[in-house]
């Protein structure tokens, strides 16, 4: 995968996006933000970005129903797209896996961890 990688983050906590951000320019990428989940579907299906973080809690739609719908979608089922929340119980997980999640990761994260897994998900696209 290129360095000029490009990563949605659909989450509505821009300090999220903010800290996100600092983190993917390490290694070269450019990171895009949607705060809601209907924004997020709307972006995904326009940027075409190369992998979506998405959380779960957010004011419109919640991201399990999000990353179902992206991964029925013909323009963005090939997109891998990694839970990035603060819900972290087994159900959650199980209910990410249903959702056609391609990764899980809790808040607060760590950066080198969160960088090795976006790494991973976008040699693996």
């Amino acid at each position: 995968m290129s360095e000029k990688a490009r990563i949605l983050l659909i989450d509505d906590h821009q300090t999220v996006f903010r800290l996100l951000e600092a983190i993917v320019r390490i290694k070269g990428y450019t990171l895009l933000y949607a705060e809601s989940g209907q924004q997020g579907i709307v972006m995904t299906r326009q940027e075409q970005p190369d992998l979506v973080l998405l959380d779960v809690m957010m004011p419109d739609i919640d991201g399990f129903k999000v990353c179902q719908y992206l991964q029925e979608n013909d323009d963005t089922k090939e997109i891998p797209i990694m839970f990035l929340t603060a819900r972290g119980a087994d159900g959650d997980l199980e209910a990410g896996r249903k959702a056609g999640a391609d990764g899980f990761m809790t808040k607060p994260f760590q950066t080198m961890e969160v960088l090795k897994q976006i790494e991973r998900l976008l040699a693996n696209k």
